[in-house]
């Protein structure tokens, strides 16, 4: 692919690199970066590399660093750098603070994700590598090497097989492609058994404190066929979502607020998706993400959103968007 070479091209003349992750990085985005870096010291040597998580990472991505003794800034510096690469980020405000130097910043921004970017990376980016259906940006790496022909150490591997479980829900959301990747990584040597305890966190007493309440101050509503549910808590409002998927809602919503800053999870079930229509990221964390002055965006059955405002009119908002969306999709369905 052109891209391929034109990425290659960017990293032999690049002195300094700075790999960006989003906000709250998960696995997929912290192992797509140090996939990455280990590439890129492979195509050029000489280059240095910083990954940067300006807004920090979430627990089991703190397990990843730890493990594997990575190095990852907090607060990344974009002074002589040469080529920006963002993974597994496709909206500017993903970024944070460092989103104002992004903007000026004059050099090369690379786009590496799977998902398609937002206007306001589009409009900066030099170069995009997006692939909205891959169910992992791990794979997009993992499809770089393949093209360079460089054949990942027994840790890069590892690293990629983390990021690949835990965004594909331990496989449940793979494809046949996503399996061969495994298989070929496990080749490495790799026994996935014993990647377990990075996968697994216990949760605290905060963390089963908020799936309770959530479950306690649940709003329970239908629409067509099937049970929408809708709730707030103070934090863990992702986990929160995440319990309430289990115990039987087709889509549950979950806010929680901190002053005027709003944080909502969607999950759903994948027949819910397939019958609806409904692709979470795209039909529902996207555009509530732009009427809470905020970013949303994610996958079919699971995405999120932070903004500002208050979480009541945030998640009614929700509902009048998903309630338009079934029934445009509906009218659609019934006219082919």
């Amino acid at each position: 692919m052109r891209k391929f070479t034109k990425i290659a091209d960017i990293i032999k003349k690049a002195r300094k690199i700075v790999i960006l992750t989003h906000a709250n990085s998960d696995p997929d985005a912290i192992c797509s970066a140090f996939a990455l870096k280990h590439l890129q010291k492979k195509i050029n040597p000489k280059t240095k590399i910083i990954i940067g998580a300006p807004e920090g990472t979430n627990k089991i991505s703190e397990k990843i660093i730890k493990r594997f003794r990575l190095t990852v800034e907090s607060k990344p510096s974009l002074d002589d750098v040469d080529a920006i690469f963002t993974v597994d980020t496709n909206n500017l405000k993903q970024l944070g603070k460092i989103s104002n130097a992004i903007e000026k910043f004059e050099k090369s921004i690379i786009i590496i994700d799977h998902h398609y970017p937002h206007p306001s990376m589009e409009k900066l980016s030099k170069l995009e590598i997006c692939d909205k259906y891959s169910p992992s940006t791990c794979e997009i790496i993992y499809e770089l090497y393949n093209h360079f022909k460089i054949k990942p150490t027994k840790k890069v591997a590892e690293i990629l097989i983390i990021g690949i479980l835990c965004e594909t829900r331990h496989l449940r959301l793979a494809t046949s492609q996503t399996i061969l990747i495994i298989s070929n990584l496990i080749k490495q040597g790799i026994e996935i058994e014993k990647l377990r305890d990075i996968l697994e966190i216990k949760m605290d007493q905060s963390e089963r404190f908020a799936r309770l309440r959530a479950a306690q101050r649940i709003k329970i509503s239908s629409l067509a066929e099937w049970i929408i549910v809708s709730t707030n808590v103070g934090s863990h409002h992702a986990s929160a979502a995440r319990a309430l998927d289990f115990l039987g809602a087709d889509l549950a919503m979950v806010a929680s607020s901190d002053k005027d800053r709003l944080k909502i999870s969607f999950r759903s079930k994948e027949d819910f998706s397939k019958k609806s229509g409904i692709h979470l990221g795209r039909d529902l964390a996207k555009p509530l993400g732009d009427y809470v002055n905020g970013t949303g965006g994610g996958h079919s059955l699971a995405a999120g959103v932070t903004g500002f405002g208050e979480v009541e009119d945030a998640l009614k908002k929700a509902s009048e968007i998903l309630k338009a969306t079934i029934s445009k999709n509906t009218k659609q369905t019934n006219s082919a």
